[in-house]
C-alpha cells in the first residue's frame, strides 16, 4: 500500500525558513515569526574561513543547531576530529573546498527544492554532479530526518566519539573523504560516465507464473561459491559485469549505520548510494530497492567485528547492481517441537515473492544466463533457516531467469559442502521449481534451524 509520504525538502527550498540562532544575517530578511530562508544563512555560514579542525566543527555545529536545535548525533565530534587529522594533507586544501561547492550547487541541480519519495515503479536517475550535492549535504547535516526513519539519515552519526564500532566508521570515513577526493579538481572524474539510478520495485502478480505452472520451469544453475572471507568485491561492476547484481541482506528502512552488517558495509563503501536513505521510505513485503551505479571507494574483507580494507584504484571505482532486500524477521523462541517459522506457507510465500520481485528487476545483457550473487540472505541476525533460504532463492531465481551464485564463507563450509551435494542430486535429475517447492513442503516440524539441509540429504531421493 502506498504512503502519502511528503516530498524530501532540500535546505535551498524557499519554503525552508528556521530561526537565525547566532543572529548571522541582517534583521529586515527575517520574517513576523523571526525564521529566515534557511539557503541564505547555510550560504553564509559556508563562506566562512576553513583551515583548522576548530573551524571546521565551528561550521558544522553552527549548521547543526540551526536547522536541528542542538549538534544531534554528532556530539563532541571526536571521531571526524581524527579522521581529518589523519587526512590533513588534503582535507583543508581539497576535500573541504570541494565540499563546500558541491553543496553550494544544489538549487542549480535541484530547482524544484525537493524530491519526491520513490513510489513502486519510480526510477530516479540522478547524474553524479547531483549525487555528489546530495552526499555533500549529509557531510554537513543539513536534511531533516525523513517520516520513516528516526535518525540515520546523515553522517552525522559517524563523527561523535562514542562509536560501538569505531574500526567500521573510520572506515566509511575513509571511502567519504576518498570520494570526494575525487572531485577535488573541480570536475567529476572523466572516466566515470552514466548515471547512479535508485529504483523501487514491486511484487507483480501478473509476471510470475502460478505454482500450478512452476512443473514447466527447470532449475537453473546454482554455484556454490567457497570464499576466504566475505568482501565487496562483488559490487564491483568489474566483478558484475553488465549482467549480474549482488543480493544485499537489508533492513526494511534501508540504510548505511555505525556497524558493519553487510548492508552497513555496503552502503558506507559507496557514498553515491547513501542518499537512497532520504527518498526510500520503509521497505514493504512487496518490494526491494535496486541501486545501480554507485561507485565503491575502498575493498573491504570481513564483516562485523572482523574487518580490513584498502583503497580501489580509480579505474576499479565503478559500481555494479545491487539488490537491497529484507528478509523475514524470525523470532529466535520457538517451540523446538513445532515447524520451523520459515516453512510456514505465508511466510514462503512472501520470501519468494521478494526474492522474485529482486531477481526480476532487471534484464540481462549478452550473457547466456544473467546471476545473482547472495550470501545466506536472512540467516544471520534475522534468525532465518539456511536450508530454506537457499532453495527459495534457486527456486525464484529458476522463475526469474537467473543463476545464483551462493556465496559461502570458511565458517559456513560444512553447510556448503551439504547444499553442493543436495544441488548436484537435484540437478542430474532434471528437476523443476514444483519439484523443489514439493521438498519444502515436505519437511516435518521438529526440524530445527540449521538441521533443513541434512533433512533434505537424508530424505530426498530424487
Amino acid at each position: 500500500m502506498d504512503l502519502p509520504w511528503p516530498d524530501l525538502l532540500l535546505p535551498c527550498s524557499p519554503s525552508w525558513r528556521c530561526l537565525d540562532r547566532f543572529s548571522l544575517l541582517d534583521e529586515e530578511v527575517e520574517d513576523e515569526h523571526g525564521q529566515v530562508a534557511c539557503w541564505p544563512l547555510l550560504q553564509h555560514v559556508l563562506r566562512q574561513p576553513v583551515t583548522t579542525t576548530a573551524q571546521l566543527i565551528d561550521v558544522l555545529d553552527t549548521i547543526t543547531n540551526t536547522i536541528h536545535g542542538s549538534s544531534g548525533a554528532a556530539c563532541d565530534f571526536g571521531t571526524l576530529i581524527e579522521a581529518v587529522e589523519h587526512h590533513r594533507d588534503t582535507f583543508f586544501s581539497r576535500l573541504w573546498p570541494t565540499l563546500v561547492r558541491l553543496s553550494l550547487k544544489l538549487p542549480d541541480l535541484f530547482p524544484g527544492g525537493s524530491i519526491p519519495p520513490l513510489r513502486p515503479g519510480d526510477r530516479l536517475s540522478l547524474t553524479r554532479d547531483m549525487v555528489g550535492s546530495l552526499v555533500a549535504h549529509q557531510f554537513l547535516c543539513t536534511f531533516q530526518s525523513p517520516p520513516w526513519l528516526d535518525g540515520y539519515h546523515d553522517f552525522g552519526i559517524w563523527y561523535g566519539s562514542e562509536q560501538r564500532h569505531i574500526q567500521a566508521v573510520q572506515m566509511y570515513l575513509t571511502a567519504l573523504f576518498s570520494y570526494f577526493e575525487e572531485f577535488s579538481l573541480g570536475s567529476t572524474p572523466q572516466s566515470v560516465d552514466g548515471l547512479v539510478e535508485f529504483s523501487l520495485h514491486a511484487f507483480d502478480e501478473s509476471a510470475l507464473l502460478l505454482p500450478g505452472d512452476w512443473q514447466h520451469v527447470r532449475l537453473g544453475k546454482l554455484n556454490v561459491v567457497h570464499v576466504k572471507a566475505f568482501s565487496t568485491e562483488q559490487q564491483e561492476l568489474a566483478y558484475q559485469g553488465n549482467d549480474r547484481a549482488v543480493v544485499v541482506s537489508a533492513n526494511k528502512d534501508i540504510g548505511f549505520g555505525q556497524s558493519a552488517t553487510q548492508e552497513e558495509v555496503f552502503m558506507g563503501n559507496c557514498p553515491e548510494a547513501c542518499p537512497a536513505v532520504l527518498f526510500t521510505p520503509t521497505l514493504q513485503n512487496d518490494q526491494i530497492l535496486a541501486i545501480n551505479g554507485a561507485r565503491p571507494m575502498l575493498r573491504i574483507l570481513g564483516q562485523r567485528r572482523e574487518l580490513s580494507w584498502e583503497k580501489l584504484a580509480p579505474d576499479r571505482r565503478r559500481g555494479g547492481r545491487m539488490l537491497l532486500m529484507d528478509a523475514l524477521e524470525v523470532d529466535e523462541a520457538e517451540d523446538s517441537a513445532a515447524l520451523l517459522p520459515d516453512l510456514k506457507p505465508g511466510n514462503m510465500q512472501r520470501e519468494m515473492r521478494k526474492a522474485y520481485t529482486a531477481f526480476s528487476s532487471w534484464k540481462g545483457g549478452d550473457a547466456d544466463a544473467p546471476a545473482v550473487s547472495t550470501g545466506l540472505w536472512g540467516c544471520g541476525a534475522f534468525n532465518g533457516d539456511p536450508g530454506t533460504k537457499v532453495l527459495l532463492l534457486w527456486m525464484a531465481a529458476s522463475l526469474a531467469g537467473k543463476e545464483l551464485h551462493l556465496l559461502c564463507d570458511d565458517s559456513q563450509r560444512e553447510f556448503a559442502d551439504k547444499c553442493e551435494r543436495f544441488v548436484e542430486r537435484v540437478s542430474s535429475s532434471g528437476w523443476n521449481v514444483e519439484d523443489l517447492e514439493g521438498c519444502l513442503k515436505g519437511v516435518p516440524a521438529g526440524v530445527g534451524r540449521w538441521q533443513t539441509m541434512d533433512w533434505l540429504l537424508e530424505n530426498v531421493h530424487a
